[in-house]
């Protein structure tokens, strides 16, 4: 009751205020309150560039190999979620005893190594002044993420939730803007880092780099197939030694009845990146290329959902041509 008392004590005091009373912001006022923020502004930049150098030097020594990464991500482990929550040691030790299969996995030591790399490259996008210059090392890192064993992409974690990056203290200033956090969301990386940079600076290569999008989404889902068989066949033959007596019949009627993402990626998704790859081109100046390539995609996907859609929207890009080829010679883009 008292403090009901005191509160409606405040409340009328407040009312009782003259609005005309209160002050009013002056423009020297906004001048000192922009300089001190622009100071203080400065000051964290400057401390979040050190943490990041700092991080970057560690994260390039151990991602040297992938037994050096693995190792780093163990110890990272063990500080962050045994060590620091007061955990006792023995807690550790049978943790390790019952993840030590998949640890000691050569799929999950190069998981972790790629999992760094993309942090490294992360940092240095947070510094780059021309993200044009990220183009060629994002492109090789793609290139080793898909040698990997496909068991192993579900063990690459996200930069923002990566234990790497929470032990070196950078989860909060790892912030490059325009940029996929998931390293193994290839179709983010180049949507985010790739792609728009072509489109900026009318790059005659954004033909190419659009195709080797569409080349490495289709091998990234199929390298996740391959892994997700292998990974059945492992718990098959652990569920036999336990004793469990399913049959391979059995197993694979199992399998049916779930939903294969591959067979999804390739009736839903692929078709759709296709497409909107034709519509972008088109958009940015490619029309020599995107119009055949608008057939092709009809050609090979007549049973799509949109195939109403797209056989409308080629002819119009057609009717637009012919009727710039009247007047004059349609324009070629300086793409290969």
């Amino acid at each position: 009751m008292r403090k009901l008392t005191l509160l409606t004590g405040v409340l009328i005091g407040l009312a009782c205020i003259d609005p005309a009373s209160a002050e009013k912001l002056e423009k020297k006022d906004v001048e000192k309150l922009m300089k001190s923020l622009q100071s203080i502004k400065k000051a964290v930049m400057a401390r979040n560039s050190k943490q990041n150098g700092s991080a970057l030097k560690g994260f390039t020594q151990h991602a040297a190999s992938p037994v050096s990464a693995n190792a780093f991500y163990l110890t990272c482990l063990k500080k962050l979620r045994f060590t620091d929550e007061g955990k006792r040691a023995e807690a550790w030790r049978v943790y390790r005893e019952n993840k030590d299969e998949v640890f000691n996995q050569v799929y999950h030591r190069q998981a972790k190594q790629m999992e760094l790399r993309y942090l490294i490259l992360t940092i240095k996008a947070a510094q780059a002044e021309d993200r044009r210059e990220m183009m060629k090392p994002l492109i090789s890192f793609i290139d080793g993420m898909l040698k990997l064993d496909g068991r192993g992409f579900e063990y690459i974690e996200s930069c923002d939730s990566s234990e790497f990056a929470e032990f070196a203290k950078i989860e909060n200033t790892l912030d490059p803007g325009d940029w996929e956090m998931s390293p193994t969301n290839i179709g983010g990386i180049y949507d985010q880092a790739i792609l728009p940079h072509m489109r900026q600076h009318r790059d005659p290569r954004l033909v190419d780099a659009w195709k080797s999008k569409i080349k490495h989404i289709i091998q990234f889902h199929e390298l996740a197939k391959t892994g997700r068989v292998k990974e059945e066949r492992v718990k098959e033959n652990k569920a036999r030694r336990k004793g469990n007596k399913k049959s391979k019949d059995e197993y694979k009627a199992e399998a049916r009845e779930e939903k294969d993402p591959y067979v999804e990626f390739q009736t839903e998704d692929l078709p759709e990146m296709k497409w909107e790859m034709c519509e972008d081109l088109v958009k940015h100046g490619f029309q020599a290329e995107a119009l055949p390539l608008m057939l092709e995609v009809i050609r090979d996907h007549p049973n799509y959902k949109e195939i109403t859609s797209w056989l409308s929207g080629l002819e119009n890009e057609l009717s637009k041509a012919l009727t710039e080829l009247n007047g004059e010679v349609l324009p070629q883009s300086t793409g290969s």
